[in-house]
């Protein structure tokens, strides 16, 4: 697999992650994957907690958790660390 192969293969793991949760808030599957790619596409974005929380309260969702939603699918959205030894274990092979 390449490089580029696993980093869709994240991607999705990642949007179908966030998309569960706004599909278990009783969103339909075309709007819960509308909003897992806002979520995905805020992820590093200063206001990102506000933005998505704002996006859960016009789902009737009460403002706390509204921000602790939000904060869950940011977390499932984030991309993942990467381990700076990695690199290192690599030219050792």
């Amino acid at each position: 697999m390449s490089s580029l192969d696993r980093a869709r293969y994240r991607r999705d793991l990642r949007l179908r992650s966030v998309a569960a949760v706004w599909e278990r808030a009783g969103c339909p599957p075309a709007s819960a994957l509308r909003h897992a790619e806002t979520c995905l596409s805020l992820a590093g974005h200063a206001n990102r907690v506000r933005i998505v929380a704002e996006m859960w309260e016009r789902h009737s969702i009460p403002p706390a958790d509204a921000v602790m939603r939000a904060e869950i699918c940011l977390i499932l959205a984030a991309t993942e660390p990467t381990d700076p030894n990695q690199s290192q274990r690599k030219k050792a092979k």
